[in-house]
């Protein structure tokens, strides 16, 4: 009976300890994720039109290139279940952006990683 007991006691102490190594992302990390995206994105296209110069051919590519960067509006209804993989998620999110003034939203797919203890988007 003994035996029983201290079997019960590691299961019901090791339980919450292997479901909080094994939780998904949470909303709030994945919004963050997405953003940082978006931010890393628009940062590029800002450093290559700076390194291009100043002249008119150069100011024209640079009103062009940000009228046909995404701009994020809103990340909601974020949604992760287990990949296949250990520290694997499958997510889905409704992600509204604006592309040269027009607004949609779409339901995106995408994979997100646990890599050294950090959570990490992908494809």
């Amino acid at each position: 009976m003994m035996t029983n007991l201290k079997k019960l006691a590691v299961v019901l102490l090791l339980t919450p300890i292997l479901a909080a190594c094994s939780d998904a992302p949470s909303s709030n990390t994945v919004e963050g994720l997405i953003e940082s995206q978006y931010e890393q994105a628009s940062s590029m296209v800002d450093n290559a039109v700076a390194s291009a110069g100043n002249d008119e051919m150069a100011n024209a590519m640079s009103g062009m290139l940000s009228g046909m960067m995404p701009k994020l509006e809103d990340v909601s209804d974020v949604n992760c279940d287990s990949a296949d993989g250990k520290n694997t998620y499958r997510c889905t999110a409704q992600i509204t952006q604006n592309i040269g003034g027009n607004s949609s939203t779409n339901t995106t797919n995408f994979l997100v990683y646990k890599v050294n203890d950090e959570w990490v988007l992908g494809n």
